[in-house]
């Protein structure tokens, strides 16, 4: 049996199709266990509406977060298998089916796909197709993950043995996911990558995946936690403190000492000229904080 893990928080509008969704599998020998963490919309009243007895509904005493409410979904799981699937997101109904002859056919515990991810930005007709890589064309599939992510929470369908001794960071606000195939890597699992959509992801205005904040944060915590990794890689290390700069430029903050750091891993020329940028950026709103300054001393003396 697989045991499918929704988180769920305020999802009133999106949750019914999340899991009709997986109920609609062909492959159907499974079980929704849906955690919710301290809704205060109508979500619970409508998966309570959800007549299937495959369908569990756990509650959190208080609100823990998404990795939180997946990890009590890992300990109440009863399947052999673990899927994971999001309160606003939709699997393809062959979705299950086609991750499990992965899992049979590659010898791999923990299989993924690629996604179609919805957003208004995206190139034609709305829709990005991600990963933007394949990591099983990788011999070093761990140096390539350090440097970026391929993993998305709701592709990964993993035997239950992988989840013995790994859990979600729930310290993340944002890349559990990433941060998730790590560990797998790190534990010496075999991850096999599917190359072909089967989910399909919405970006709507309460997603995490939105809060450009949050990755900044998520980033310190996955550098301090893997930071051997990235001493001993400098390319991973390099990709690892340009992006950190470029989430923290995004969201208004001051990038600089990333960037510098990132220009340090591998004396990167292109990267020391983002860094130069950055620190230009810093003395130009200095300059202009001056001018004010000393434009609002002027016509002070002048009242006087």
């Amino acid at each position: 049996m697989v045991s499918v893990i929704i988180p769920m928080y305020n999802r009133e509008k999106t949750i019914e199709t999340a899991v009709k969704s997986v109920l609609e599998q062909t492959y159907g020998k499974l079980e929704v266990v849906i955690v919710d963490d301290c809704s205060t919309d109508n979500s619970v009243d409508v998966v309570k509406n959800i007549s299937d007895e495959r369908v569990r509904l756990l509650t959190c005493e208080e609100n823990g977060g998404a990795c939180k409410a997946r990890n009590i979904g890992i300990e109440n799981a009863k399947g052999e298998i673990i899927a994971f699937q999001d309160s606003d997101d939709y699997w393809h109904k062959d979705k299950l089916e086609k991750s499990l002859q992965a899992l049979e056919v590659s010898g791999a515990e923990f299989v993924f796909s690629s996604f179609s991810r919805f957003q208004k930005d995206a190139p034609e007709n709305g829709v990005d197709v991600l990963p933007r890589y394949n990591l099983n064309k990788e011999k070093d599939k761990m140096a390539k993950l350090l440097c970026i992510n391929c993993v998305s929470t709701q592709t990964i369908v993993a035997k239950k043995e992988v989840f013995e001794n790994i859990r979600f960071d729930e310290r993340l606000p944002r890349f559990q996911d990433w941060e998730l195939a790590l560990q797998v890597l790190r534990s010496g699992f075999k991850m096999f990558y599917i190359e072909e959509p089967l989910v399909d992801c919405y970006i709507t205005e309460g997603s995490i995946t939105s809060d450009g904040r949050k990755a900044v944060r998520a980033f310190a915590i996955i550098g301090e936690k893997y930071k051997e990794y990235y001493r001993k890689n400098k390319i991973a290390k390099e990709t690892f403190y340009y992006k950190t700069a470029v989430y923290m430029e995004k969201s208004g903050l001051n990038g600089s000492q990333s960037f510098k750091r990132a220009y340090q891993a591998r004396k990167n020329k292109g990267m020391l000229l983002r860094y130069m940028l950055a620190k230009i950026k810093i003395y130009k709103y200095l300059c202009i904080l001056l001018d004010n300054v000393f434009e609002y001393n002027n016509r002070k003396k002048n009242r006087k």
